[in-house]
């Protein structure tokens, strides 16, 4: 099995959840992008967009990545846009990438109640991840070695479904 596990999706696909509840199950290191870009900078990830920009924090994301990646063995939970820069995408082959897909309903569900989420503030939130996911989707099919719908699952299933593709 590789230990070398990359969470890729949408927002509110549950990929930092999942990806703590993987790491646990599989005693592997888990590492969220978004997390530990909040720990370094001392900002939400809202705070990074509004004051650096977008490119500044895709950056810290791409730096984050790579540093992380080095590591023997581990579940690193990505942010939804870090599969939009090619050099992430070369970093994801030397793992086993997941893409944990969701449908749109679901999505909004799940996303719309929430805030600091600087790609849907102040926006039409169904039309956004629509926009979002016409760019994004067919990136996180290029890339991934496997997909998990968790659309209609819960988190147990979801783990069973992961460790499944993963042997």
């Amino acid at each position: 099995m590789n230990k070398k596990i990359f969470l890729i999706g949408s927002m509110g696909s549950g990929k930092s959840t999942i990806g703590r509840l993987l790491a646990k199950k599989l005693n592997l290191p888990h590492y969220d992008l978004d997390t530990m870009i909040e720990k370094q900078q001392k900002k939400t990830i809202s705070e990074i967009f509004q004051t650096y920009k977008e490119e500044y924090f895709r950056d810290l994301e791409s730096k984050a990545l790579e540093k992380y990646s080095m590591l023997e063995k581990f579940v690193i939970s990505t942010g939804g846009g870090t599969v939009l820069r090619e050099e992430n995408q070369k970093i994801f082959k030397i793992g086993f990438v997941v893409y944990l897909s969701i449908s749109l309903d679901a999505q909004y569900h799940r996303i719309k109640n929430r805030t600091h989420r600087p790609l849907i503030e102040n926006k039409d939130i169904k039309t956004t991840i629509k926009n979002l996911d016409d760019i994004r989707g067919k990136i996180y099919q290029k890339v991934s070695n496997a997909e998990v719908d968790v659309s209609n699952l819960d988190k147990e299933d979801v783990i069973s479904n992961i460790i499944n593709k993963l042997h």
